[in-house]
């Protein structure tokens, strides 16, 4: 197995185990400290480190107009030159509704700074995102049947279901 592949075999391990814990209804304060760490390691110009899974979305809050930085996880689109990120909780975040309000954002992948007009991706989209992800990791089902009221069961239509759980939106650089 590839150093990369190995790499990526741990971050999901530990992604659905931290996940299995993750309160359902609200991320809590406790994970919410956790999951805001990457704001750190950008902040420190060590983005580099965490930028193979990790980038740092900077919106405008909704209320108070001041910029709000997220760390998401992503998948990116070579061939459109694009990255795809996904709300969880229904897209009850914060960041997530801050993009509804204003699709006017700032990114940073690793060293990579660019701005961007968030586009909706649609749930076709999104499904065929959860099935990758479930091929390359079988235990990805359980995460996404935690969230979704019907249980993923490997066939499309049950991921086009799920997919409404976890809106996800596009962001590419802005030329």
């Amino acid at each position: 197995m590839s150093k990369i592949g190995l790499a990526e075999k741990i971050y999901n391990r530990m992604e659905t185990w931290i996940m299995k814990l993750v309160p359902q209804e609200d991320v809590g304060p406790v994970f919410k400290w956790v999951f805001k760490m990457p704001i750190l390691q950008y902040s420190l110009g060590m983005g580099w480190m965490i930028g193979k899974y990790v980038l740092l979305l900077t919106t405008t809050g909704r209320k108070s107009g001041r910029p709000r930085h997220t760390p998401l996880e992503y998948e990116y689109d070579r061939e459109n030159d694009r990255y795809r990120i996904a709300a969880g909780w229904g897209g009850n975040t914060d960041w997530y509704r801050n993009l509804k309000a204003n699709p006017h954002v700032h990114v940073q992948v690793g060293r990579r700074k660019f701005d961007s007009v968030a586009e909706f991706a649609s749930d076709e989209e999104v499904a065929q995102y959860m099935m990758s992800v479930s091929r390359r990791h079988p235990r990805m089902d359980q995460t996404w049947n935690r969230w979704s009221d019907q249980p993923v069961d490997g066939t499309f239509e049950s991921y086009i279901h799920a997919a409404k759980f976890f809106p996800s939106v596009w962001l590419k650089p802005i030329k």
